[in-house]
């Protein structure tokens, strides 16, 4: 064959839709359904032996049809689309062609996938990746620093060409200089002139004479989104704060082993964190809050699913740091003792390692039951509370 339909051939409507053969001559559809089922049960699309083009009467014999039947109803099939020849006149099924078209364009882009994450987990082999990112979320950042996907009918270099179009005009729209004096100038014809010339104008506060030149002290090359800038003179939370890649990591993994979330759960809570620390809330309070709120959901018989669920915790946590900075600096503490700190250790470990129990089994009941059961042979309270294990870890010798 030398010329044949391509997908976009189908997809114009060039070859019609198969059930489009129920509105044929009952003659000609069983001829058409004849072909169509041989070239099937023998995996061909073109009616060829080797370099041998079948004739009209060895398709006949071929397909179990007469010759004068199929001499009579072949034009009318040709007509309809439901067959075609090739260049060299062979006879062919457009719509068995469409099918293997189509079947090898989806073996070509399902070896892409494959070839990208092959890619994409040799780059986390190396580090150039972090290892709890997926290829999809990678490719999503990446086709969102290039401005998303090419739009419908578009190259690849119309789509770069549009997208620098947009970053020139989004740049020069955020520089854009402002008049900085409006000149007098002679009252038009279509102005009312039974106005009062000696009229005043009120803005804010400066009173100007109409018609005279305003002079207005702008920068012309600061930026006119000065959102920024306010927040910081008027002292509020800045929500649009950077906050660095390995700051936000650091601390979603401690969120993440003082709730007892799995690891693989890392994507869940990194908005809510994020948050969090541009709100200017310190790492120390956010784990603290996080493991403190931990507790009472266990003792209530609940189990943590979100990092959302820590926000008011969290929240009611910095405000009372920020009352607790404000107020006179309280004499020392105490060192804590070696016991203390294994004890405050185990009981984060235990912790983790109850929820983990909990998130398998799905039953308090019989969670509380296997965990008993393994603080007994370890020899750790049964109750995961702070005042449990340190009566367990105190020393006989030190009071309470």
């Amino acid at each position: 064959m030398t010329t044949l339909p391509t997908v976009a051939d189908f997809d114009a409507g060039v070859v019609p839709p198969w059930s489009m053969i129920r509105t044929m001559p009952a003659e000609a559809r069983g001829v058409a359904h004849s072909l169509i089922d041989t070239l099937k049960a023998n995996r061909m699309i073109v009616l060829r032996s080797g370099t041998h083009m079948l004739t009209d009467a060895e398709v006949a014999t071929f397909i179990s049809e007469s010759p004068d039947v199929l001499a009579r109803t072949l034009p009318m099939i040709e007509q309809w689309g439901f067959a075609a020849r090739d260049d060299d006149g062979a006879l062919y099924s457009p719509h068995l062609l469409q099918r293997e078209i189509r079947r090898q364009e989806r073996a070509r882009r399902r070896a892409e996938r494959d070839e990208a994450l092959r890619q994409f987990e040799a780059a986390q082999a190396a580090g150039a990746i972090p290892a709890d990112d997926t290829l999809r979320g990678y490719k999503a950042r990446i086709n969102g620093g290039n401005g998303g996907r090419p739009r419908k009918g578009e190259t690849p270099e119309q789509a770069r060409a549009r997208r620098a179009q947009e970053a020139e005009d989004t740049v020069r729209q955020r520089h854009m200089p402002l008049m900085v004096s409006v000149p007098a100038t002679q009252p038009a014809e279509t102005e009312n002139r039974n106005q009062n010339p000696n009229r005043f104008s009120v803005s804010g506060g400066s009173v100007s004479k109409l018609g005279s030149s305003v002079s207005v002290d702008i920068d012309k090359d600061k930026d006119i989104n000065s959102s920024i800038s306010e927040s910081v003179e008027t002292g509020l939370p800045q929500t649009d704060a950077v906050i660095e890649r390995g700051a936000i990591d650091r601390t979603v993994k401690a969120v993440m082993e003082a709730a007892g979330f799995p690891s693989y759960s890392t994507r869940r809570h990194i908005g809510m964190v994020r948050k969090w620390l541009q709100q200017g809330i310190p790492e120390a309070v956010i784990v603290q809050a996080v493991t403190d709120h931990t507790a009472d959901m266990h003792e209530n018989r609940e189990v943590p699913q979100h990092a959302g669920c820590f926000d008011k915790p969290v929240q009611a946590a910095w405000s009372q740091h920020q009352i607790a900075a404000d107020l006179p600096e309280p004499p020392p503490s105490p060192v804590m003792q070696e016991w203390e700190k294994q004890a405050r250790a185990d009981l984060a470990e235990d912790r983790r390692k109850w929820s983990d129990l909990m998130q398998q089994l799905g039953d308090y009941g019989r969670a509380k039951q296997e965990w008993a059961q393994t603080a007994a042979s370890l020899g750790k309270p049964p109750e995961l509370t702070l005042e449990a294990y340190l009566d367990a870890y105190r020393p006989q010798d030190v009071a309470a």
